[in-house]
């Protein structure tokens, strides 16, 4: 009777342990994006969301620290990301979209190394690989 519910209590919160997960869609204002520039501080590499924290400096010379939030550690390991692969310093444009309720926090998009190298958030990479599939599909469709 006990593990009964137990098991029924487990069952019941799992649920909204998954909706808890994706609270971050509240948070952020996926109908717009900022872009700012600045220096790496630190990536922390973690689920089940990663944080880059950069330091930004506005126009009258003082210096605000900025975090970037996006998917976890299993989501970008996978597509190559590492705990070194920005240097300490590194100066990066970051686009992603802002919080609703931090002042200084955006939802990764893309960002892009003093080289022009991009690194995009691999829900981005997803949602473009998947309209370049589809636009393929309609160009092939339309050629026959």
């Amino acid at each position: 009777m006990q593990v009964t519910r137990i098991l029924t209590a487990a069952l019941l919160t799992l649920p909204s342990i998954a909706v808890a997960h994706h609270a971050f869609r509240s948070i952020y204002d996926f109908s717009r994006t900022e872009k700012i520039q600045g220096a790496v501080v630190e990536l922390e590499l973690v689920n089940p969301h990663a944080f880059l924290h950069i330091n930004v400096t506005g126009d009258g010379r003082e210096t605000a620290r900025w975090v970037i939030e996006g998917p976890g550690r299993l989501a970008l390991t996978r597509r190559g990301w590492t705990e070194d692969m920005f240097a300490q310093g590194e100066t990066l444009t970051v686009v992603g979209n802002p919080s609703n309720i931090a002042e200084r926090a955006l939802w990764l998009e893309k960002i892009v190394r003093a080289d022009g190298t991009e690194v995009i958030d691999p829900l981005v990479a997803d949602q473009l690989a998947i309209e370049e599939d589809r636009r393929l599909q309609i160009q092939r469709s339309q050629q026959q």
